[in-house]
């Protein structure tokens, strides 16, 4: 049997590979509209005629590298609140492990909220997560009874905030302390009292910024 498919195969995965992660690069500065074909495939050093191999037009090739950025992030979000049921300690850890996603994945962090278009909706793919844990705290007691796109948006936009500025080169808090004091006001934003809202944030951040990689995502 020939191994010449399996060689081909593997150049494909080979190429695309490369397209995909040239475009993280370069969609995190840019938007899709100001970028052409020509720049992409000189980022990645594959052939022009390769690009329209794998993907249709620019539009398709963004969206596929907007979504994979999502499922990474939301990944992490997952491992990290594995065996956590307390809803303020699972809203904590999600908001540290974006924080976490950020300083290791600077490039994907960006493109992950330039090209997640309608991210500001409560049923958007990227805040199913964020939605489950706002709807799971509405009914547990020390949070206030905010409706759950109201929860969401709060939400959603400190932990943007909170991404974006620990990329920030002036910034002067060290991220685990931006994580912990933002988590904090989160939470407090949702009801919780202040000594709670301060002790479930400390522990998140120390968990999840502070501790080796092997251990990020163990209960404690």
């Amino acid at each position: 049997m020939s191994s010449l498919p399996k060689r081909v195969d593997r150049r494909r995965t080979r190429t695309r590979v490369a397209l995909l992660t040239a475009g993280r690069a370069l969609l995190a500065r840019r938007d899709v509209d100001g970028l052409s074909v020509d720049e992409i495939v000189a980022a990645a050093d594959v052939a022009k005629g390769s690009f329209y191999n794998h993907f249709a037009d620019k539009d398709v090739y963004a969206r596929e590298i907007g979504a994979a950025v999502r499922r990474e992030a939301e990944r992490s979000v997952v491992a990290a609140n594995r065996g956590i049921t307390d809803p303020a300690a699972r809203i904590a850890r999600a908001l540290c492990m974006f924080v976490r996603y950020a300083i290791d994945h600077p490039d994907s962090a960006q493109v992950l909220w330039r090209l997640n278009s309608g991210a500001t909706m409560a049923d958007a793919p990227i805040n199913r997560g964020l939605r489950t844990a706002v709807e799971q705290a509405r009914g547990t007691r020390g949070f206030a009874d905010l409706d759950v796109e109201s929860g969401v948006l709060l939400t959603m936009g400190i932990v943007v905030i909170s991404m974006r500025h620990v990329l920030e080169t002036r910034a002067a808090a060290p991220p685990a302390l931006v994580a912990a004091r933002m988590a904090e006001a989160l939470l407090r934003g949702l009801g919780l009292p202040k000594p709670r809202a301060r002790a479930v944030a400390a522990k998140a951040a120390a968990d999840l910024l502070t501790q080796p990689a092997q251990a990020r995502t163990a209960p404690r």
